[in-house]
């Protein structure tokens, strides 16, 4: 009986994705991407356990295939210890991409309402500020020199986030606009100054 098992660490609106990924992969049969190297020939038990961490989630994943499963295939085993060796830089890169993501998604949300002459939903507020902190204080897709840059880089970008906060917090539409417009601003030099010094 062969086993098998992976672990994911997602950020706090991830797992609906992930659960979507998981049926299709299990609708489908495919033995790659989110079930990548599990053993043909069905399912004897599958385990799925999501705990809290910090702004995210970490999500595993078990499974037991029945019994007469085939053995794995010495090109899987080569691609998972290639995997293991750089799955933590993987797995790094893969939540900050994720909580740009979910971040992306939010601003957006804030930007419409204002610009409606409305104040926005405080869930989305907090959800943005949320992931603004867990990227900013998380590890960085960058190392060396560009480490530092991007330290004083992000302080400056939680600076503006707490005059977001005070801006939602006196109910003041135009300040929330402006703040808004400095983090966009912020967000495109980041990206022209970040984007060609980020790890491989």
């Amino acid at each position: 009986m062969g086993s098998w098992k992976t672990e994911r660490e997602l950020d706090a609106v991830g797992l609906p994705e992930f659960l979507r990924e998981l049926a299709q992969a299990l609708e489908t049969g495919a033995a790659e991407g989110l079930l990548d190297g599990l053993l043909p020939g069905g399912l004897h038990e599958l385990l799925l356990v999501a705990e809290r961490r910090d702004a995210g989630l970490c999500v595993k994943l078990k499974a037991k295939g029945e019994r007469g499963s085939r053995p794995e295939k010495a090109h899987h085993v080569k691609a998972r210890a290639k995997d293991q060796a750089g799955g933590k830089a993987q797995a790094g890169r893969e939540k900050y991409s994720q909580l740009k993501k979910a971040m992306g998604a939010d601003f957006k949300a804030l930007r419409a309402a204002v610009e409606a002459g409305r104040m926005p939903q405080a869930e989305t507020l907090e959800s943005f500020l949320g992931l603004a902190e867990a990227m900013a204080r998380g590890d960085q897709p960058v190392s060396g020199a560009a480490l530092t840059e991007m330290a004083q880089a992000n302080t400056a970008f939680l600076d503006d986030c707490q005059a977001l906060r005070r801006a939602f917090s006196a109910r003041d539409v135009g300040a929330l606009a402006s703040v808004l417009e400095r983090l966009a601003r912020r967000k495109s030099a980041c990206h022209a100054q970040f984007r060609q010094k980020e790890r491989p």
